[in-house]
């Protein structure tokens, strides 16, 4: 996927939002604003992905304002949230369901949907009711399916912090089918992503049978700057779980492996990309969105 115009203004919305959860003055946050839109002036790169753009972004913010993890608290309470949910979304959700593999893909979803800040418990299990009323625009379980051979590899590529709570019912689920689930997050801080220490205090370290990194603080995937377990991770994985809005945007394209994409459009240039509305819920195989792209005459 490429910059779209509609990016730019998130870029710089993106440093605005990062200065304002590390608490960072008014003064403070203009200059690193005009340090990132000379970036978007003199350095984009617009045929590379959004989150190939914004990774350099965010690095002009740790380097000006000093702070590394500006995310470290949010991502700390997400987690804990979705730990206190887990054991209800497993006893009503994926206990009660009569296809178990459907249910852990909507949960996994339900991860890159859900909003950790509303404060009640019973408004949240409300939401999460609502959310599997809610149909997808595509949902590509059947041809998943056919990847379900045991003794084979996926490589499961997560998203965010307090959304990998959600991840561990579909990498059950498929080690449950006979797969060996390889785990990756990112090798640095970044954002709200989860990194290994998300995944430890998750708990989802446990149930993958090997836990990577993609590399360092680099939003979505790029193999010029992954790390050398996270390229061979991906040559020996039968197939890819690709997780969230940043993973899709830098994996949409990639035609050598058999991907699965799960998450909300939550933009329009993501939307346009996907041929849906925003808002819309994706589980998507990444060559049946080449046949989309092909009927709409962009291959």
């Amino acid at each position: 996927m490429k910059v779209y115009p509609l990016c730019l203004p998130c870029f710089l919305n993106q440093v605005r939002k990062a200065a304002e959860v590390a608490g960072l003055s008014r003064e403070k946050t203009i200059e690193i604003e005009r340090e990132a839109a000379k970036f978007i002036y003199r350095d984009l790169q617009p045929e590379k992905s959004p989150g190939h753009n914004a990774t350099y972004i965010h690095r002009i913010f740790k380097k000006m304002s000093g702070v590394e993890d500006p995310y470290k608290v949010l991502k700390d309470k997400y987690n804990s949230i979705a730990l206190k949910l887990e054991p209800y979304l497993r006893k009503e959700i994926y206990e009660k369901a009569e296809d178990r593999l459907a249910a852990a893909v909507k949960l996994a979803a339900l991860g890159n949907v859900i909003d950790f800040g509303v404060p009640k418990t019973f408004d949240l299990e409300e939401e999460i009711k609502n959310f599997f009323k809610t149909p997808f625009a595509y949902f590509d379980e059947v041809i998943l399916e056919r990847f379900l051979v045991p003794g084979k590899s996926v490589l499961y590529v997560a998203d965010n912090a307090g959304e990998i709570v959600f991840d561990k019912f579909l990498m059950r689920e498929l080690k449950e089918k006979g797969l060996k689930v390889i785990l990756a997050v990112r090798g640095g801080p970044i954002l709200n992503d989860a990194t290994v220490e998300d995944a430890v205090k998750t708990g989802a370290n446990e149930i993958a049978d090997e836990l990577i990194t993609t590399g360092k603080d680099y939003i979505g995937v790029d193999f010029e700057f992954a790390s050398d377990e996270f390229k061979k991770a991906w040559e020996r994985a039968f197939f890819v779980i690709s997780k969230g809005q940043a993973n899709f945007e830098t994996l949409d394209g990639v035609d050598d492996k058999d991907i699965f994409f799960i998450l909300k459009a939550k933009c329009e240039p993501v939307a346009r990309e996907l041929h849906c509305n925003v808002g819309d819920l994706i589980f998507l195989y990444n060559k049946h969105l080449l046949e989309i792209k092909e009927e709409h005459g962009e291959n």
